[in-house]
C-alpha cells in the first residue's frame, strides 16, 4: 500500500471517527435541547382515577320527605301517626339527598407530570383519553396533549 493511501486511509477513519463521536454528542445533548425547547412539557409519572360525588339539590331532599311521609302516615294511629309521618319525612329527606349524591357521582383523574424543567405538576382531568404513564406532554393551562 502506498504512502498517500495509508494518509486516505486514516484520513477516512479520522473522519469517520469524528462523526461518529459528533452524533453521539447530538444524542446525548438532545434530551437536554429538547427540555430546553419545552419547558410546559414533561413525562405522565402517575394516573389516579378518583370518584367524586355529585352535589344535591333540594329536589332530591324535598321529594324524598314527600314520599317518606307519604309511606310514614301509613302506620300508626293517632299520634302515632304524626310521629310516624315525621319520621318517614326525615328519614325520605335523607335518603333523597343521598340517592341524590350518588346518582350524579363521576370519576376524575389526578395526574401527575415531571415536567422537564424539573417540577412535578398535578393536575386533575376529566377524562385521559390517549394518556398514558410514561407518556411524553404538553400542558397548557389546564390541558394535557401527547407532546
Amino acid at each position: 500500500m502506498s504512502y498517500q493511501n495509508r494518509i486516505k486511509q486514516g484520513f477516512s477513519v479520522f473522519v469517520f471517527s469524528a462523526w461518529i463521536a459528533l452524533a453521539s454528542l447530538v444524542s446525548a445533548c438532545s434530551g437536554t435541547a429538547a427540555e430546553a425547547q419545552c419547558p410546559q412539557c414533561g413525562v405522565i409519572s402517575s394516573i389516579q382515577p378518583r370518584v367524586v360525588d355529585g352535589e344535591p339539590s333540594a329536589a332530591g331532599a324535598i321529594a324524598g320527605a314527600i314520599v317518606g311521609g307519604v309511606i310514614g302516615h301509613q302506620f300508626g294511629g293517632g299520634s302515632g301517626k304524626d310521629a310516624a309521618t315525621a319520621a318517614g319525612a326525615v328519614g325520605g329527606a335523607i335518603a333523597g339527598r343521598e340517592i341524590e349524591k350518588r346518582n350524579g357521582r363521576y370519576t376524575v383523574y389526578d395526574v401527575v407530570i415531571d415536567m422537564h424543567e424539573g417540577a412535578d405538576r398535578s393536575l386533575t382531568l376529566y377524562s385521559v383519553d390517549g394518556l398514558s404513564v410514561g407518556e411524553n406532554v404538553r400542558v397548557t393551562g389546564e390541558r394535557v396533549v401527547p407532546a
